[in-house]
């Protein structure tokens, strides 16, 4: 089952099975153990097809079972996706501009 942790396959699987909510729209970035990263698309999910996506190659690679996926070494980027999610709700972009603000008025 890959070497990640049971806290990443199982919050991978709950996004697979559609109890959480894709935290970037429509896409879901994975990490593997071999320092690759990919993402899945949620209309694919929905179409009941899990593929993976290559970053910089767009190569797709299909697997037929969750466990298909963790024994290839995949799961759920949690940084990349929560670093978006705080870019696209304007989170991070606030946070830096009051760090900006702060820093010009000393």
């Amino acid at each position: 089952m890959g070497d990640w942790t049971d806290y990443f396959r199982l919050r991978t699987r709950r996004y697979l099975d559609g109890r959480d909510t894709f935290p970037c729209g429509d896409i879901l970035y994975m990490k593997n153990t071999k320092n690759f990263f990919a993402y899945i698309k949620k209309e694919d999910l929905l179409k009941g097809e899990i593929i993976i996506y290559d970053n910089e190659t767009r190569h797709k690679t299909k697997y037929d079972t969750a466990g298909e996926l963790f024994d290839a070494g995949w799961v759920v980027d949690m940084k990349k996706n929560r670093e978006l999610r705080l870019f696209n709700s304007g989170e991070a972009s606030i946070g830096v501009e009051n760090q900006r603000l702060k820093f010009n008025k000393l």
